[in-house]
């Protein structure tokens, strides 16, 4: 079976190991969420071991510096092609923390790198850790508060192997290794990601180019190996044992290295499933000797073709 690229990963289960000596980067925004109201809004769910009431709105976060491109000279990025675009010069985020408390996973289908593939659409994934107090539960650490914001706003309420998601600010500041223990699949419960090269939030370039989405049955893929077709897209699916797409659109004339297009599913589960799975899957590269990484994001498209 293939395996999820970790490079750049820590497993840690060494309850003595600290990882917190390194050095946050500075926030980097690429689009906010519109508003934080509504059935998608996760202010409204908190547990209160984990998280306490949202800050007021004119709150300042502590963890974050001013969103780039605004007061430090840096060119302003964003704009309709890339969702809702950045906020104003005085929007704070609302979360006060960079860590989230994740309700509802299934136990059985859920893990670090998983959580990963669906939380590094909305910013950098520090760690994440599941509690074994509380099974179907973990925290995720962001790189900052205003992608916490975003997590919460766009896959709180969603559902994901057949279980609702509850996504909510957590009070802690920062996760801290503890006791590690085996899930599920034998995987570590813990697992560091700073500095991963599959986070994409890194530089202000990098985050400009990620279009913020609500979790849909429609995923673009991209990176993937030039020679692509719907039977490969198959063929992955059937060996993580997942429904295959209904429905495939290949872009032509993009690039040479490497190929690009839609998967559609029946329902916004199956390609949430689908994200949580094939995200930064590993495709053979039959002309060289490094794997083509598969990329995926929700699309604006409502279908496929």
């Amino acid at each position: 079976m293939h395996v999820m690229d970790i490079e750049n990963s820590v497993c840690v289960c060494d309850p003595n190991a600290n990882t917190n000596k390194r050095q946050r980067q500075p926030a980097l925004l690429g689009d906010h969420p519109p508003e934080y109201a509504g059935p998608q809004g996760g202010y409204g769910h908190y547990d209160d071991t984990y998280g306490p009431p949202p800050p007021p709105t004119h709150y300042e976060g502590r963890r974050m510096g001013p969103p780039i491109g605004r007061g430090r000279g840096g060119p302003r990025y964003g704009g309709a092609q890339y969702g809702h675009g950045p906020p104003p010069p005085d929007y704070n985020a609302h979360a006060d923390s960079p860590v989230v408390m994740v309700y509802g996973l299934e136990p059985n289908k859920i893990n670090a790198d998983r959580l990963f593939n669906i939380f590094c659409l909305y910013g950098n994934v520090e760690r994440v850790k599941f509690m074994k107090s509380k099974p179907g539960a973990a925290m995720v650490e962001m790189g900052d508060c205003y992608a916490v914001d975003r997590a919460i706003s766009h896959l709180n309420n969603n559902m994901l192997f057949g279980q609702k998601l509850n996504v909510c600010v957590s009070k802690q500041q920062a996760i801290m290794p503890g006791q590690s223990y085996q899930l599920e699949d034998g995987s570590c419960s813990f697992k560091d990601f700073h500095g991963n090269r599959n986070n994409r939030f890194t530089t202000a370039e990098q985050a400009a180019k990620n279009r913020i989405q609500q979790p849909s049955n429609v995923l673009h893929f991209f990176n993937s190996q030039p020679d692509s077709t719907v039977e490969v897209f198959t063929q992955i699916c059937d060996e993580l044992g997942i429904k295959s797409p209904t429905s495939v659109k290949l872009f032509t004339g993009k690039s040479e290295r490497s190929s690009s297009g839609l998967l559609e599913w029946e329902s916004v589960n199956d390609a949430m499933e689908a994200l949580a799975l094939i995200n930064h899957f590993q495709m053979k590269n039959p002309s060289g000797p490094y794997p083509y990484t598969l990329k995926l994001c929700f699309s604006t498209a409502q279908h496929a073709n």
